[in-house]
């Protein structure tokens, strides 16, 4: 078992965390969903059912070959805003508020636009016990909580299973090759000690700028679990030091636009040594500008590993749900889909996301990176993804598979949970790193 150096959460990040939870989609930190009535099972957390939010006044329009994004933005009484990467999609801005869907109908009716829709508004969806996904020994709980202060374990029926981890052992992928791995999301903290020397600044698409500092938590939470040295995939596997991640931040007060996610995973497959891209954000919309970009990103063999939403539904939010994405479900530590995790037609695979409850000490959620140095348990098929997106890094630096081979060595080799072979739930099933590296299985219990 690894010695692991780990950071306590002050008071101050604590703090930050529960004013930076977001919406129906986001990943919620430490105190998560339903209560914990001994010895009543964990209540599902329900999608509310809202339309789908949007930057006001502003449409991502797609133009035939020829068009002139600012001729057509005049022509409707509208402004560009700002062209996607590479030229790809413009933004026009001006339209009424609340009328951005009209808009864009009224633009995708003019013969120089291929496509128009609403900008849309994605939202931030040891080893030792705290690190319980990638070696759990069994037996772990959770202590009830009142008042601050924990008090006696769970019953035993809410213990962990020790096959319930995704075999990440100790070392056993060092000595692999160079590859880079991209985070689209709020940032990350660019002096946080898991990444030292291991980052590159990528471009804030939300501020436009070429700062892609965190100012929330969840991209370095995310990023942390994917590639932290200490908290990480591939730094528990041995394989960080040939990890770099390429971030750039999407996300704002407001949430994670889709013309920003759009550029970020064009900009991602652009770099040299890519191998995936982790975005850890959903809603219930499929973009157009999304869509095409991930097409992109698969041309140039890059895989885009997406969290399939926090609702409680079975449906993929977007862009998982894009069939060329890669979605990933959350299971806690029993092997079962965890309480708020989205599951349905076009799920592709589980991996641990954690499930804990509001008046619980907070084990039973992922322990990541934070903003200020610091580290925080969070819970959501965010935290889910990033295990995938590690995976991904450690078993192309061991192996040298890219793209469709990447992927289907880590579906073939997950461990099938649920209904014999694919299922809604589970999908291929739940993540297994190391096979995926190896095509081997540890012994039961490790």
């Amino acid at each position: 078992m690894p010695r692991v150096s780990l950071k306590a959460v002050t008071a101050n990040t604590a703090l930050a965390v529960a004013a930076v939870a977001l919406a129906a989609c986001s990943d919620v930190p430490v105190s998560p969903t339903a209560d914990v009535a001994a010895p009543a099972a964990a209540r599902v957390v329900e999608g509310g059912g809202a339309p789908e939010q949007v930057m006001p006044g502003e449409v991502i329009v797609g133009l035939r070959a020829g068009a002139d994004a600012e001729a057509v933005a005049a022509a409707h009484g509208l402004a560009l805003g700002q062209r996607g990467h590479g030229n790809a999609f413009a933004v026009l801005r001006g339209a009424a508020a609340g009328a951005e869907r009209s808009a864009a109908a009224k633009l995708a009716a003019d013969a120089r636009v291929a496509y128009a829709e609403p900008n849309y508004l994605r939202q931030p969806t040891a080893i030792d016990q705290r690190l319980w996904a990638f070696y759990n020994p069994g037996g772990l709980n959770m202590k009830y909580s009142r008042g601050g202060s924990a008090g006696s374990n769970l019953p035993a029926s809410y213990a962990s299973l020790a096959d319930a981890d995704e075999d990440n052992i100790e070392g056993f992928a060092a000595g692999g090759a160079d590859v880079v791995v991209g985070s689209i999301d709020t940032g990350v903290d660019l002096d946080h000690p898991e990444f030292t020397g291991r980052l590159i600044a990528g471009r804030d698409w939300y501020s436009n700028d070429a700062d892609p500092n965190d100012e929330n938590g969840h991209g370095s939470h995310t990023t942390g679990t994917m590639a932290g040295s200490t908290v990480g995939v591939a730094g528990v596997a041995g394989a960080a030091s040939h990890v770099k991640v390429y971030v750039q931040r999407v996300c704002g007060r407001r949430g994670c636009p889709t013309s920003a996610t759009a550029s970020a995973i064009r900009a991602a497959a652009d770099v040299p040594g890519m191998v995936a891209v982790n975005v850890s954000l959903g809603g219930a919309s499929l973009s157009t500008a999304e869509k095409d970009a991930i097409a992109y990103a698969l041309s140039k063999n890059v895989l885009v590993i997406a969290s399939a939403g926090n609702d409680g539904t079975g449906t993929v939010s977007c862009p998982a749900c894009d069939p060329n994405a890669i979605s990933v479900a959350a299971t806690q530590w029993q092997d079962k889909l965890a309480s708020y995790s989205n599951w349905g037609p076009g799920l592709d695979i589980s991996a641990p996301g954690g499930n804990c409850y509001s008046n619980t000490t907070p084990e039973g959620c992922i322990y990541s990176a934070y903003l200020e140095g610091g580290y925080t348990w969070m819970q959501g098929t965010s935290m889910a993804a990033p295990q995938v997106t590690g995976a991904a890094a450690v078993v192309a630096s061991m192996t040298g598979l890219r793209g469709a081979a990447l992927r289907a060595r880590l579906e073939s080799t997950a461990d099938d949970r649920g209904a014999a072979g694919y299922d809604t739930s589970f999908g291929n099933g739940r993540l297994n790193v190391y096979r995926a590296v190896t095509g081997n299985s540890l012994p039961a219990g490790q």
